[in-house]
Order: structure tokens, then C-alpha cells, then sequence
């Protein structure tokens, strides 16, 4: 397991810096206004993929990981099968959904009818990605991650020649914005990934028939229908995809109330985008590239503590947890020194300018909270506590924008409040989420023991 992390980190911290350097790229393409508008649109773009794939990519793991661990290999490819087609059915609904809703969504939630064209040009983006995330899933689940990872790394190195072609040829000759051009190029790039991940997948079913490792296909495998397959996945996943919507929802809400808070203090449309755009769009990924890391750390171990726990394995999960935050809170306090060392330098090197250096700093305090959170997030989910995950998570949305209303609009905090209102709101969770992984683990050991005392009476 070791060997995985270490292997799915690199190759993470790989993708992460193609995208950290392709978002410098997109600060020239678009200036801090265009990355406010990208700001905008991307949570309706995220929300709506979440609607599509979020939850099934983490069960399909988690059921992959069980099904290779017991030799089920004939109901984890049908398993893969069924919940890909029902996946892209699925992606196409919601696509019609969202081009008959561009023009709503556009003028009514975020209040510029010039990004309703880009919100309609997220779709092909959205469908090719149901599919690949569906696959990525499955291979998570059974730790083949190197060739997916590589496939990760050439997509995303696609984008610069695909974005550069696009603005020199399109951008001018026609009536797509520079946005719009951003989400054609990463479909473009999406495209690749799912020929090749599809090439690779067929490959390895293939290696495994002709190894002939099949169990002979019993009862309950030779009845398994579609929606047999399917009631499982969406139990699981419905708690998760309820979860991530509302994230991505409150993401793209907070946006929206952070743009009117400002403009409330006397700023300007355009000033409101350059602000949003400094922090989402140039301090926040500052933010994200070491998380690439805890994301890594959580992608191995969750599938691995969902199988500790299936097998009664309780104390190698209990163990496992603790490697997890304990590392994530490292990564947060060398991430926070770091930040405070060397802010002023990161925002001249990084993008030209002299006026990120408090907001990184700031960002820095909030580091470790956002990665033990995170990881706590993904330990519930691991040991079955899809429901709690949602409830917390819906808590802590909410006293965002409580906190986002209140000091977005006062005038010496202004974009300095969204950081505000972010760290406070992840504290509450990671308080939460980390008292019911304790109380989980706590319940479990006086089960097992319960047994034992009854023995003795």
C-alpha cells in the first residue's frame, strides 16, 4: 500500500504542477477579470458533474477493491459495464438540462448573460468525463494506477498546444469568448483520456481471461441484473453525490454572494471579478497543489479501510485512520510555514504581481484545517458514514455563506473575509467529522467485546 501512495503522489504532484503551470498560462490568456468570470461558471460545471459520476466513482472503488479482494472478477466487470452505461445515459439527461437552462442560470444565479454560450460549451466536457471517471474509479479500487495516472499526466499536458491553437485561430474569427475556448480545450483533452483509459481497460480484462482466474460464476453472479448492480451503487453513492452537490451548489453560491457583497461596498463589477479572480483563481490553487498530496494519501487508503472493515478488521482500520490525519496535519503545518516564508516572492514568480503576498499568507493559516477536514471527510466515507459526511458538510456550507454575507461586506476586510469565513466554517467540521470517526471506532470496539463478556457470564 505503501508503494501505491508514493506512487499515486508522484504521479499526482506530476498532474498538479501541469495544471498549477496551465493556470499561470490562463492568468495571461484571461487577466484576473477572466479567471473571476472562469470562477463563476466552473462550480456549475463541477456542480453538475457531481450530479453525474461523484458518488459512483467512490463506490465503483470500493466495490472494485472488495470484488478483486474475494476473486469476484466476473461481477466487478459487469459491475464496471453497468454503472458506465447508466452513467453516460445518465450525463446526457442533465447536459439537456443544462443547455436549456444556460440562458437562466446565466442572468438569474450569476448575473452576467455573456457566460450563458459558456455554461452550454461544459457539457461535452461533462459527458466524456462521466465515462472516464467511472473507469479511474475502478482502477483506483484495484491499485492499477500507474498507466491511468500517465493517461492524467499527457491529458493535461494537451491542453497547452489545444488552448493555444484555440485562441490563435478562434478567438477572433468567431463568437466564442476566451471562457468558452477554455472549456472546448478541456474537453478536447478529456477526449484523449477516455480513448486511452477505455484502450487500457479492455487490455487488462482481457489479460485476466486469458490468465483464466475467473471463479466459476455462482448463483447470486449468474442472477445479478442491471438494477440488481444498480441499487447497491446509488444507495451508496446518493449520500456522497448529495454531499459534493451541495458543496459545489454553496461553491458556486459563495461566488455569487462574494461578487454582490463587494460591489455592496462601493466596488465595481469589474474590480468585484479582479478580486474573486486573485483569490480563486491564483490563490487557491496555491492552496490545492500540496493537497494534491492528502488526495493521494485518501484515494489508497479509503478503498483499504472499506475492506479492513468488511473483513472485521477493525484495529488495522483504526490504525490506518490515524496515519491518514496525522499526515495530512504534517502536510498542512509545512504548507503554512512555507506560505508565511515566502508569499511575496511566490506571487511575483508565479504571476507577476507585488499584491498577493498578505492574501497568501493568509491562506497559509488555513491550510492544515483544510487538510485534516478533507481527509476526515474522506475517512467517513470509508468506514460507511456517507450520512453523517453530508449532515456535517451541509453544516459547515452554511456557516460559510453565514460567514461570507457577514464580512465580505465590511470595507477593511472585503476579499480578506472569504478566508475568514473559510477557516472558520472547516474548523467546525473537522471538529465534527473527527468526533464521529472516534465515536465509530469506540462503538466497533464494544461491539466486539460484547461477545467475549456474554462467553465468560
Amino acid at each position: 500500500m505503501k508503494k501505491n501512495i508514493i506512487t499515486l503522489a508522484l504521479a499526482n504532484l506530476a498532474i498538479g504542477l501541469v495544471e498549477f503551470v496551465f493556470n499561470m498560462y490562463l492568468s495571461r490568456v484571461l487577466g484576473a477579470e477572466g479567471l473571476g468570470r472562469l470562477s463563476l461558471v466552473s462550480p456549475i460545471n463541477c456542480l453538475f458533474l457531481s450530479f453525474m459520476t461523484e458518488g459512483l466513482v467512490v463506490t465503483i472503488s470500493k466495490t472494485s477493491a472488495r470484488n478483486n479482494h474475494f476473486g469476484d472478477y466476473p461481477l466487478m466487470f459487469h459491475t464496471v459495464r453497468v454503472a458506465t452505461v447508466f452513467s453516460f445515459l445518465w450525463s446526457l439527461f442533465l447536459c439537456l438540462v443544462v443547455v436549456l437552462s444556460a440562458d437562466f442560470i446565466a442572468v438569474e444565479f450569476l448575473g452576467d448573460s455573456s457566460l450563458s454560450q459558456t455554461i452550454a460549451a461544459t457539457c461535452p466536457l461533462m459527458i466524456l468525463m462521466s465515462i472516464s471517471n467511472i473507469t479511474k474509479g475502478h482502477f483506483l479500487g484495484i491499485s492499477k494506477i500507474t498507466v491511468p495516472a500517465l493517461i492524467n499526466i499527457t491529458e493535461k499536458m494537451l491542453r497547452f498546444p489545444i488552448l493555444y491553437v484555440l485562441v490563435r485561430f478562434a478567438l477572433n474569427r468567431g463568437q466564442l469568448s476566451p471562457v468558452t475556448l477554455v472549456y472546448l480545450c478541456y474537453a478536447m483533452g478529456e477526449l484523449h483520456s477516455v480513448a486511452w483509459l477505455t484502450v487500457y481497460y479492455q487490455t487488462q480484462r482481457r489479460r485476466v481471461n486469458g490468465k483464466n482466474i475467473y471463479r466459476p460464476v455462482g448463483k447470486g453472479q449468474s442472477q445479478a441484473t442491471a438494477g440488481s448492480i444498480l441499487r447497491p451503487l446509488i444507495a451508496g453513492a446518493a449520500p456522497i453525490c448529495m454531499t459534493q452537490c451541495c458543496l459545489e451548489f454553496f461553491n458556486a453560491l459563495s461566488s455569487v454572494i462574494v461578487k454582490s457583497r463587494l460591489c455592496s461596498i462601493g466596488m465595481d463589477s469589474s474590480m468585484a471579478l479582479e478580486l474573486l479572480g486573485k483569490y480563486k483563481g491564483m490563490v487557491f490553487p496555491l492552496m490545492n497543489y500540496p493537497m494534491i498530496l492528502v488526495g493521494a494519501i485518501c484515494a489508497i487508503v479509503v478503498p483499504q479501510i472499506a475492506t479492513y472493515v468488511a473483513a472485521g478488521r477493525r484495529d488495522s482500520a483504526r490504525r490506518l485512520v490515524r496515519r491518514a490525519v496525522k499526515l495530512s496535519l504534517i502536510i498542512g503545518l509545512c504548507t503554512c510555514v512555507f506560505f508565511m516564508f515566502a508569499a511575496d516572492g511566490m506571487g511575483q514568480l508565479f504571476y507577476k504581481r507585488d499584491d498577493l503576498g498578505l492574501l497568501i499568507r493568509l491562506a497559509g493559516i488555513c491550510t492544515p484545517f483544510l487538510y485534516v477536514t478533507a481527509t476526515s471527510t474522506s475517512l467517513l466515507i470509508s468506514v460507511g458514514l456517507e450520512p453523517e459526511s453530508f449532515r456535517n458538510s451541509l453544516l459547515q456550507q452554511l456557516l460559510l455563506l453565514i460567514g461570507l454575507v457577514i464580512f465580505t461586506g465590511i470595507p477593511c476586510l472585503n476579499i480578506y473575509g472569504f478566508l475568514l469565513a473559510v477557516v472558520c466554517s472547516t474548523v467546525v467540521l473537522m471538529i465534527q467529522n473527527l468526533i464521529v470517526i472516534r465515536r465509530f471506532f469506540k462503538t466497533s470496539k464494544t461491539d466486539e467485546h460484547k461477545p467475549h463478556q456474554s462467553h465468560r457470564a
